[in-house]
């Protein structure tokens, strides 16, 4: 139930916080980025959400209600691919118009709490058992340990020390 009711959102990390901020404009520059048109209706709802960790000095989260799963599975498709397509130039705050010093931004999938700390403990593991490839789809996440081989689901953290 808690995933059926995340199933048109995504979660936008990275973005700076500015005074007076238009999110939905800002997810409309990103659309423009990377070719996938923000009109006025396909985003329902979009606002900050608050950090689990106060001393963390990344900007706050923002959360992106789209109209419908197929909205929002257009947009982060084409953020993927555009991600993939500009290796040197992926998606930033310059593609924001935001001056300063360039800052990532990550587009992903709006995950429960449980599967984000699968998530987590997948990557940790990816990194100390040189997986190249970690990811998420529809709320469920994916190993690969290099382009050529397998995806792995990982169904939950005991998985990940059998394949250990």
């Amino acid at each position: 139930m808690e995933k059926e009711t995340r199933i048109n959102n995504l979660e936008f990390h990275c973005i700076p916080e500015n005074r007076g901020e238009n999110l939905v404009n800002t997810l409309q520059q990103i659309g423009k980025t990377i070719g996938r048109y923000v009109e006025d209706g396909h985003i329902v709802k979009c606002t900050r959400i608050a950090k689990w960790n106060k001393e963390n000095n990344r900007p706050r989260t923002v959360l992106a209600k789209f109209a419908t799963p197929l909205l929002r599975d257009k947009f982060f498709a084409n953020a993927i691919n555009y991600n993939k397509t500009q290796p040197s130039d992926k998606l930033n705050s310059s593609h924001l118009g935001i001056a300063g010093e360039k800052m990532p931004v990550f587009v992903c999938e709006h995950l429960t709490p449980e599967v984000k700390a699968l998530h987590a403990a997948a990557r940790r593991f990816a990194k100390e058992k040189s997986y190249k490839f970690v990811w998420s789809r529809n709320g469920k996440i994916y190993l690969r340990k290099a382009p050529s081989s397998d995806a792995i689901l990982v169904k939950n953290l005991e998985f990940l020390n059998e394949i250990s």
